[in-house]
């Protein structure tokens, strides 16, 4: 829990840094990915799967399973979960909204992100007393991310009645 409490932190005062340089950011490859009919999306994925999403489910896969080395994990993880984020904002959404708050939480979640993983893919549940339950609340704190967990968990509701 303190890796992830650190991780809101320095995503925190990062984001606050960054903000100014993602509207720039946004706006600018937004208007390339649209004069390229949104092929230059392709290397932003490969580079977002290769170098945030693979190490991160695979440090946090570690870190759950080898409780000898969370502290390596951690002091690897910490850093490739807040640049992953950084990331994350910089680049154009392109309508996909929804891909780009599940990469944020993919982030937020570090070092539980294979645990959401399971969760989001609907092979695992968690209880009220689940250590992701208390993450995701304090992730759901950010509006945009908080609206895609409620409307996530009420279709998930509604999907095993």
């Amino acid at each position: 829990m303190f890796a992830n409490k650190l991780i809101r932190l320095i995503i925190g005062f990062v984001g606050a840094i960054f903000l100014p340089v993602q509207m720039i950011t946004t706006f600018v490859l937004g208007i390339l990915v649209n004069l390229t009919f949104g092929l230059l999306l392709i290397p932003f994925t490969v580079i977002w799967v290769v170098l945030f999403l693979g190490p991160l489910l695979g440090l946090s896969y570690t870190y759950e399973r080898v409780a000898v080395i969370r502290p390596l994990v951690s002091i690897i993880g910490i850093p490739l979960a807040v640049i992953g984020n950084e990331y994350v904002a910089l680049l154009p959404s392109m309508g996909e909204k929804d891909s780009r708050y599940v990469k944020m939480i993919l982030c937020q979640t570090f070092p539980y992100t294979w645990r959401f993983n399971q969760y989001h893919n609907h092979k695992l549940t968690i209880n009220e007393d689940d250590i992701l339950n208390k993450i995701l609340r304090e992730v759901s704190g950010a509006k945009p991310l908080g609206e895609y967990l409620s409307n996530f968990n009420q279709y998930k509701e509604n999907k095993s009645i």
